[in-house]
C-alpha cells in the first residue's frame, strides 16, 4: 500500500485541522494503537465503551503519520496531518472503498445464517489455484472488519473473497455498495441474528441485500435447497439479475462418508464433474462445498484445480475440528452457534462408523445468542432433537440452555448455570473413550472447555 495523505482527504471527504507535511505517504491502515507500524494512518474508532480518538498521540508516538478524527476539538499540536471527518467509521468505509477501486480484482461475497465462513474460505483455496486470491481475514465480516480486509489488497491480486455478516437490516446493503461484487453467494437462511427481526423472512431481506452492489452482468449463487432462497420474496428481488443459479443436492450425484470426518463426493454443475474429499463432518458440509466449486467452476476454476484445493483443505479454528485426546475424541465446534448449525453439530456426533458406534456420546451445549423472541423455543427444540439423535449424554451450560435441558426430558443429562459451575466436575463426568461435542455461542466462552481437553493429549 502507498496512498497519498491528499488521497486519503479526497476519498472520506475531509480537511485537514493542523498545519502539517502533507507530503508522506501512507503504507498501512489501523484501528488499533497495538498494530501501529512505521507509516500507518490511525482510524480512531468509537463504541459503546471505548473512544479510541484518546490514543491518538499514542498512535503517533508508535509510528503513524497521520490519524483521522471526528472530533473538531481535537488538540492539533502534532506533527502528523489530523483529518476531520464526519464519522471515522464510514470513512473506513470510504477508504475501503476507495482503495478497492485501485486495483483491478474480481469480487466474490459470500453470507449467509450459517457456513459462511468455512464456504468463504473453502472459495478462496479454490481461486487461489488459478488466481492470486486474497480472502476476509478470519471471520472479520462487518463494515470495520471488512475494510480492513480489503487494504490487504496488493499489486498483481485478481481476485478478493469477501464475507458480510449482519444483525440489523441495511449493514449488508453497505458492505456490498463497498465491494462491488461480481459474485454473490448465499449459503443459507436460519435464525441467527432474529432477535432483531420479527422472522426468517426479515432475515432474507437482509442478506438478500448482497446484491444491491452487484455489478453490471454479476452473478449470484444460492443454496437451491432452501426454501426461502428459491421462493418469492427472492425471486422479485432478484428478478433484474441475468446470471441466476442455485445449486441444489440434485448436483450432488455421490456424497459418501469416509469414515467420521471426510464426505467423498462427485458434484455435476453444467456437464463438468467434479470430483472432491469434504475434510469436514456434515451434510452441511457438502452443500458448502457444492456452492464453493460452483463459484470456481464459474471462475473457470478446473475440475482438478478444484480437486486439489479440498485435498489441502483445513476448515477455521473452532468450526468442526476434530482432534483426539489421550482418551476421547472431540469435536470442536465452539466458535459460533444457531439452531441450524446445532442441529447439524449433533448429527455429525451421533454418526456412527464402524470403529465408534460402541462408544458414548456427550453433547456439551451451551446457550445461543441474538435469538431475542425465539429463544426459548429454539433452545428447547435443540434438546429434543439431541434426545431423538440418541445423544447418551446431555450437558447443558447457560441460562438459556435451561431449555436444552428441559427439551431434552431424559434421565442422562445435567445442567450448569455456568461454566464456572461445570470446570470443577469436567473429568469426573467424561469417560474414557467418549466421543465429545462442545457447542455454544461465541459469547459462551466454550473455547476454555477446549482448551481443558487439549491439556490431557
Amino acid at each position: 500500500m502507498r496512498l497519498k495523505i491528499q488521497e486519503i482527504i479526497n476519498a472520506c471527504g475531509g480537511r485537514v485541522l493542523n498545519e502539517a507535511d502533507l507530503s508522506a505517504r501512507v503504507t498501512s491502515i489501523s484501528t488499533d494503537t497495538r498494530t501501529i507500524k512505521a507509516g500507518s494512518l490511525f482510524i480512531p474508532l468509537v463504541g459503546e465503551n471505548f473512544d479510541a480518538h484518546d490514543y491518538i498521540f499514542q498512535a503517533a508516538e508508535n509510528g503513524a503519520i497521520c490519524a483521522l478524527t471526528e472530533r473538531q476539538n481535537t488538540p492539533t499540536d502534532m506533527d502528523i496531518p489530523l483529518i476531520y471527518v464526519s464519522s471515522t467509521r464510514r470513512a473506513l468505509m470510504d477508504l475501503a472503498d476507495f482503495y478497492r477501486r485501485m486495483h483491478d480484482v474480481k469480487v466474490i461475497a459470500i453470507t449467509g445464517s450459517a457456513g459462511k465462513t468455512t464456504t468463504k474460505d473453502m472459495v478462496a483455496d479454490i481461486l487461489s489455484q488459478k488466481y492470486k486470491t486474497k480472502r476476509t481475514i478470519k471471520n472479520f465480516n462487518n463494515d470495520i472488519g471488512m475494510p480492513l480486509s480489503i487494504f490487504r489488497l496488493e499489486k498483481g491480486d485478481e481476485v478478493l473473497v469477501l464475507e458480510m455478516g449482519m444483525n440489523h437490516a441495511n449493514e449488508i446493503h453497505e458492505l456490498s455498495l463497498v465491494g462491488e461484487p461480481d459474485i454473490a453467494v448465499i449459503t443459507h437462511i436460519g435464525d441467527a441474528h432474529i432477535e432483531n427481526f420479527a422472522n426468517r423472512e426479515g432475515i432474507l431481506h437482509a442478506k438478500l441485500e448482497i446484491i444491491d452492489g452487484l455489478r453490471q452482468g454479476g452473478k449470484i449463487i444460492f443454496n437451491g435447497d432452501d426454501l426461502l432462497l428459491t421462493g418469492k420474496i427472492a425471486a422479485e428481488k432478484i428478478s433484474n439479475v441475468t446470471h441466476k443459479f442455485f445449486p441444489s443436492s440434485q448436483n450432488i450425484i455421490k456424497a459418501e462418508p469416509i469414515g467420521f470426518q471426510e464426505t467423498r463426493c462427485i458434484f455435476n454443475w453444467r456437464g463438468e464433474e467434479v470430483h472432491i474429499n469434504v475434510p469436514i463432518p456434515g451434510a452441511h458440509m457438502v452443500m458448502n462445498a457444492l456452492l464453493a466449486s460452483v463459484v470456481g467452476l464459474e471462475m473457470g476454476v478446473s475440475p482438478l484445480q478444484i480437486t486439489n484445493a479440498f485435498a489441502n483443505f483445513t476448515p477455521p479454528e473452532g468450526r468442526l475440528n476434530i482432534f483426539e485426546t489421550a482418551n476421547m475424541t472431540v469435536i470442536d465446534d465452539v466458535y459460533n452457534a444457531n439452531p441450524a448449525s446445532m442441529l447439524e453439530a449433533i448429527k455429525v456426533l451421533c454418526r456412527k462408523t464402524p470403529e465408534n458406534k460402541h462408544r458414548r456420546r456427550v453433547a456439551i451445549l451451551g446457550d445461543m445468542n441474538e435469538l431475542g423472541h425465539v429463544a426459548e423455543a429454539r433452545h428447547f427444540e435443540v434438546g429434543e432433537f439431541a434426545a431423538e439423535e440418541g445423544i447418551d449424554l446431555l450437558i447443558a451450560i447457560g441460562e438459556l440452555s435451561r431449555s436444552i435441558y428441559e427439551g431434552f426430558n431424559n434421565e442422562n443429562s445435567l445442567y450448569f448455570k455456568s461454566l464456572e459451575d461445570f470446570y470443577p466436575k469436567i473429568f469426573d463426568i467424561l469417560q474414557s473413550h467418549d466421543m465429545v461435542l462442545a457447542k455454544a455461542s461465541r459469547g459462551m466462552a466454550f473455547e476454555l472447555i477446549v482448551k481443558i481437553l487439549k491439556s490431557k493429549e
